[in-house]
């Protein structure tokens, strides 16, 4: 199984457990080098008889509930789930959601047709889809933009940045220039743009040197 490196922002989580937000978007070239193409999960959404199950970052052994409602766009693919609150992975999941430490989903997944451009990108027409899970952090620049601008302080992107496995030192680094490209720009496109190139280098340390260690 893979996992899409491009994970989206949880839009919505209730009190109740309910939970919506984008799977995974198309059109991209995520972290790994692979373009999900719009259309590519259309059969194997189509042949499913069942919710698609929702873990706790990627953790088979860690089942927290299930995505009852989705479609397919050409943007990406929205889902709809509920989080079984009775299983105490999920009361955690909610918790750490609800608190900010579990701010993405992403999707575990499986290619069936797929090219490779010039560009050495892996281009995937269609691929099964197993599961989407709750993660700690959305990997996506584009996703990333939208959180980063909804924090409070400096501190609060650095303290993102590290738990994800950014060293304190470059984690505060980042941070800083994030924050810094959030006060000082006035027009929102550029703020968005400097603040998707702040993350993009993040974030690329991170797929490239997996955790890191240190302060």
């Amino acid at each position: 199984m893979e996992y899409a490196t491009s994970p989206f922002q949880i839009k919505t989580l209730t009190d109740e457990g309910a939970v919506e937000g984008w799977l995974t978007g198309f059109g991209d070239v995520d972290l790994g080098g692979d373009r999900l193409l719009a259309g590519c999960l259309a059969k194997s959404l189509a042949s499913r008889s069942t919710p698609i199950p929702m873990l706790f970052a990627h953790d088979l052994s860690k089942p927290i509930g299930a995505w009852k409602e989705w479609r397919e766009e050409r943007s990406g693919l929205f889902g709809r789930g509920k989080l079984t609150l009775e299983v105490a992975a999920a009361r955690e999941a909610h918790a750490l959601a609800r608190d900010g430490g579990l701010s993405g989903i992403s999707i575990g997944w499986m290619p069936k047709q797929a090219t490779v451009d010039r560009e050495g990108t892996r281009v995937v027409s269609e691929a099964e889809l197993f599961e989407a899970s709750l993660v700690p952090v959305p990997m996506h620049p584009r996703a990333l933009v939208t959180a980063v601008k909804g924090f409070n302080t400096a501190r609060d992107i650095a303290d993102l940045l590290q738990s994800s496995g950014l060293s304190g030192r470059k984690a505060r680094a980042a941070a800083g220039a994030a924050w810094k490209a959030i006060n000082e720009q006035s027009d929102e496109a550029t703020v968005d743009a400097e603040l998707a190139r702040i993350v993009a280098n993040s974030v690329a340390r991170l797929a490239k040197g997996g955790r890191e260690h240190g302060t």
